[in-house]
């Protein structure tokens, strides 16, 4: 979901500045207001792809915090309801980017954990990316893939080895993503399996 989301919104985002600029230049005026709801939501965007949050009401706000950008940027300037739109929307990042910076900041006074996790799957396509589950919910994060190349289902053979931050039950930000060689499981009698 967080994937087909980011997508989305990127298109959405790049349309609306292009829209922007060339109102900019038609009438010469400038809608400060939106290309800082729009900055906010590419740092907010930026700051959050360095944790992994498993919460669900996570989920819910940022959903929330997405359609107020968009409606800021959909909804026509001279309604009142823009004005609400972009208030909420303006209030919400600021929030969003003032969390995750204090996230930071706690993060740094606590030690680091290695955990390890399978690889679910991989992309190539574009930007390289891997994919894997912490606390049972599934992440998808950038991660070079090009030392790689000689393998041909990188799932068989490497686990993703994550050292976190752990902030929260929920809540842990990512220091480094590697990919580790699964280790053979060896029975009880010498054997493997």
């Amino acid at each position: 979901m967080e994937e087909v989301l980011r997508y989305i919104l990127i298109a959405v985002i790049l349309y609306v500045i292009v829209m922007e600029i060339y109102n900019a230049v038609r009438t010469r005026t400038i809608d400060y207001l939106l290309w800082a709801i729009i900055g906010l939501f590419g740092i907010a965007i930026w700051l959050s792809r360095g944790f992994l949050i498993t919460c669900q009401m996570y989920d819910w706000a940022t959903w929330v915090v997405c359609l107020l950008t968009i409606g800021s940027c959909i909804v026509p300037k001279q309604s009142k309801a823009s004005r609400w739109i972009k208030d909420g929307a303006l209030s919400s990042l600021s929030l969003a980017v003032v969390g995750f910076v204090t996230l930071n900041i706690i993060a740094k006074q606590k030690d680091c954990i290695v955990f390890e996790t399978p690889l679910n799957g991989y992309s190539t396509a574009g930007i390289d990316e891997v994919y894997f589950r912490f606390n049972g919910k599934p992440f998808g994060r950038t991660f070079n893939l090009k030392d790689y190349s000689g393998f041909e289902d990188l799932r068989e053979d490497y686990n993703v080895e994550l050292t976190l931050i752990s902030i929260a039950a929920d809540i842990a930000k990512i220091e480094s993503i590697d990919l580790v060689p699964k280790q053979e499981l060896i029975d009880q009698k010498g054997g493997k399996r």
